[in-house]
């Protein structure tokens, strides 16, 4: 009984103390890392809303037509280095940020990115199809799918 006691307590203590950790919370990263999308002078924008805490790997953002060809974009925002332990010295970027980039007449691109939330997960690179819509030649909507 005294043995069962010391086991329901110990849990007990374990579990009161991780409630009030604050640094516990891991978002997901979706929740990590905000897309949307914006045209401005036949120009597609994505903008990157990043959760305190987290960071994105430069290289590991992707842009890719519908032959698998890829597409240049222009960084907008402000990058560092950091000494990463699976990567090694790599850009990073750990604040809100854009890309800039045209459509070639694209009407679904790919958006590979890979990001991590400090000290705790890099989470698995994700993929985002970026929908365009145009009217005659020129592009109405843009999407993030």
């Amino acid at each position: 009984m005294k043995k069962k006691l010391i086991i329901v307590s110990f849990f007990s203590i374990l579990s009161y103390a991780q409630i009030f950790d604050s640094n516990n919370f891991i978002p997901s990263a979706d929740e990590a890392f905000t897309l949307s999308t914006d045209i401005e002078n036949q120009s597609i924008f994505v903008s990157f809303k990043l959760v305190p805490s987290t960071y994105i790997y430069l290289d590991k953002i992707i842009l890719k037509g519908s032959k698998d060809s890829k597409i240049n974009f222009k960084f907008l925002g402000k990058k560092e280095e950091k000494e990463d332990i699976f990567f090694g010295l790599i850009e990073i970027v750990d604040s809100d940020f854009k890309i800039k980039f045209a459509s070639k007449n694209e009407e679904k691109i790919s958006l590979n990115y890979q990001g991590c939330y400090k000290n705790k997960v890099c989470y698995p690179s994700k993929i985002k199809n970026i929908i365009i819509k145009y009217d005659k030649k020129s592009i109405s909507s843009v999407k993030i799918d």
